[in-house]
């Protein structure tokens, strides 16, 4: 609810940044200006309204993600390397629920690829739970929204084992089912 109040103060404020320019700025004649001289000046006009914009999005009232999270496509993430110590995935879970959110579920292959470039950040952490288990039937691994690991893209848990419930997500966006007793780095996930 927040994050669209907050959509829409910034959108009427960026209308309301147009209009005003819209209204005062001195009439160009439009026969006198060259395309690329008309071209500049929109380029330059443009800069200024995304400057405008940037330090309206800086207030920390006008953030759609809470501090330390990271907004990418209407959701916001947390990725606790170097914010928090290595926890369990049932404590790392208990921390993104405690937050509103849930351990990632990785729902296409653009979202695969950005928890990877952010992944690539933290070099001494080589992998980050996600919210993909098989505690409730052996080697049927379901993502935290109950669909399973298939549903959203072809993807496959490696080294699955009796002992090895939980899954974490590795370079290349391999998953690897590891036991859900061990120590480690995760990602949240919840809406803006």
């Amino acid at each position: 609810m927040a994050g669209v109040a907050v959509a829409v103060v910034t959108a009427a404020v960026v209308a309301g940044l147009l209009l005003a320019f819209v209204s005062f700025a001195p009439a160009a004649d439009p026969t006198s200006a060259t395309p690329d001289e008309k071209l500049q000046r929109c380029r330059e006009e443009r800069h200024r309204l995304d400057l405008m914009l940037l330090d309206v999005t800086r207030d920390s009232r006008c953030r759609l993600c809470p501090a330390g999270w990271r907004w990418w496509r209407r959701r916001c993430y947390f990725f606790s390397p170097g914010l928090q110590e290595n926890r369990r995935w049932n404590e790392s879970a208990e921390f993104c629920r405690r937050h509103d959110g849930r351990l990632a579920v990785i729902e296409d292959s653009a979202e695969m690829d950005f928890l990877q470039g952010v992944m690539s950040t933290f070099s001494r952490f080589p992998f980050l739970w996600v919210g993909l288990t098989d505690a409730q039937q052996e080697g049927r691994w379901l993502w935290g929204d109950g669909t399973d690991v298939q549903h959203y893209m072809p993807v496959t848990v490696d080294w699955d084992a009796d002992h090895r419930d939980c899954a974490d997500l590795r370079g290349g966006g391999s998953l690897f089912a590891a036991d859900c007793e061990a120590y480690g780095p995760w990602v949240c996930k919840k809406e803006s």
